[in-house]
């Protein structure tokens, strides 16, 4: 059974959302935004589901017990600037629609969406408890300059051959010279680019990312 419903609202990105069973837990459900990858990139509004997050969801939904939001991306296009603004829009909307917890909002994406989810948290660095970029980039001043307080788990594959493991160490120092306590970077020896296969399945992680909740502040 397909846990998604699909939506192609006009004037916004295309979207699949996934609502958990049962009823919310006391503040609300917690609140994912998943940006996918280049190759899902299109107007179907369904591509976007099932890369990632989304299969890991579908074998255990039991352990996603949160409202998880997949905007897709146009195609020819990346996770900045406009597409990236609709899709903030869009996490709003999701919000106001739904009984979500506005402290326990978190953001992850792999490869273009790993490259969407540094940029996103880095221009609303106090809006997520949490950021799970994966295999993606950034630029390192930023991630210094922005995202010295944020919870972040960073994952790539050294044998990425797409995305340079490279870019996911000069961020983890760049963190680290940020002073930022609660940072994580794991790097798997003998992964290649679709590392993400293997992290929305690793328990330790999905554990780590609903412990976080954001503190007081907006």
């Amino acid at each position: 059974m397909n846990p998604f419903s699909y939506h192609k609202p006009r004037s916004q990105l295309p979207y699949a959302l996934y609502l958990p069973a049962g009823k919310p837990p006391k503040g609300g459900w917690p609140l994912i935004l998943f940006l996918h990858g280049s190759g899902e990139r299109g107007s179907d509004g369904r591509k976007q589901s099932t890369v990632g997050l989304g299969p890991a969801i579908q074998e255990n939904p039991q352990r996603w017990p949160a409202v998880v939001l997949m905007p897709q991306c146009p195609k020819g296009q990346q996770w900045a600037g406009e597409p990236l603004a609709q899709a903030y829009e869009l996490l709003h909307q999701v919000e106001q629609e739904h009984q979500t917890n506005p402290r326990r909002v978190y953001l992850t994406g792999l490869s273009m969406g790993g490259y969407g989810s540094w940029n996103l948290g880095g221009l609303y660095p106090r809006r997520f408890a949490a950021i799970a970029p994966i295999c993606g980039a950034a630029d390192p001043f930023m991630v210094w300059q922005r995202l010295g307080k944020v919870p972040i788990w960073n994952f790539h594959g050294a044998a990425d051959e797409v995305v340079p493991v490279s870019f996911s160490r000069a961020l983890a120092d760049a963190l680290a010279k940020a002073g930022n306590t609660r940072a994580r970077f794991t790097e798997y020896p003998s992964e290649k680019h679709d590392v993400w296969n293997r992290v929305y399945r690793e328990l330790e992680f999905i554990q780590w990312l609903f412990a976080q909740q954001k503190r007081g502040g907006s």
